[in-house]
């Protein structure tokens, strides 16, 4: 908060150094400062591992203006993450598919509403797990997924698309949080975030990741008490 607060409000220096360890960094000036040649990141090292510097050009790349999209959708410190979906797969995706592009267009829309926002969400995360937004949910893609999975003899679970419900809860915090690095401010409760006695927390997903039906069906083979080893944890 205090960096894009400096990023909107200083004209005094030619020359500006931003020290820190989180990458997080990186991005916001990459993202809102990409114009000022003169801003630097240094990525403090740890041990024999020497510090590294980074101009706001070194990402010097096709989808700049959303960066943040990418970033906040892939999964950051605040919003959730996808399992095994890297954010270079993000970025192929994107080269991949640039009518996708869309879809982050509404995440940088301060006026984008909740349906906008879900909708453009799914449609990224059906692209990267390998469906046709245009045909396909993620809910259908999970069990064509699972029912290609099923066949094998070992598979993780995990790997499976996330529900539509998931998706959703997701999506909303990733634009919330697009949102406040641009400098928006949206109230965090209308955009899947609730109150606890301490601090904010994300809400979870109210929905089974599976039909009732489905999950009684599950059982594994282990012979004795399930321990932290077992395959079927």
């Amino acid at each position: 908060m205090m960096l894009m607060q400096y990023l909107q409000s200083n004209t005094q220096y030619d020359y500006v150094r931003v020290v820190g360890e989180d990458i997080d960094l990186l991005v916001l000036l990459t993202a809102l400062a990409s114009t000022h040649s003169d801003y630097f990141f240094q990525k403090c090292g740890g041990g024999k591992t020497p510090d590294s510097y980074y101009s706001t050009t070194s990402f010097n790349h096709k989808f700049s203006n959303e960066l943040l999209f990418i970033y906040a959708i892939s999964g950051c410190d605040i919003t959730s993450a996808l399992f095994g979906q890297s954010k270079n797969k993000f970025i192929s995706l994107f080269l991949k598919h640039e009518e996708l592009l869309n879809s982050a267009a509404t995440f940088l829309n301060p006026q984008a509403t909740t349906e906008q926002v879900t909708e453009a969400g799914e449609n990224v995360l059906v692209a990267l797990h390998g469906g046709d937004p245009a045909t396909q949910n993620l809910d259908e893609l999970r069990y064509y997924s699972f029912d290609i999975a099923a066949a094998k003899t070992k598979f993780n679970l995990a790997r499976l698309p996330p529900t539509t419900d998931a998706a959703q809860l997701h999506a909303m915090r990733s634009y919330h949080q697009v949102q406040t690095w641009l400098g928006n401010e949206k109230d965090p409760l209308k955009w899947d975030w609730m109150h606890t006695p301490s601090c904010l927390f994300p809400k979870k997903s109210e929905k089974d990741p599976a039909p009732e039906s489905l999950l009684q069906c599950i059982s594994y083979t282990c012979k004795t008490g399930c321990t932290n080893a077992c395959g079927c944890r």
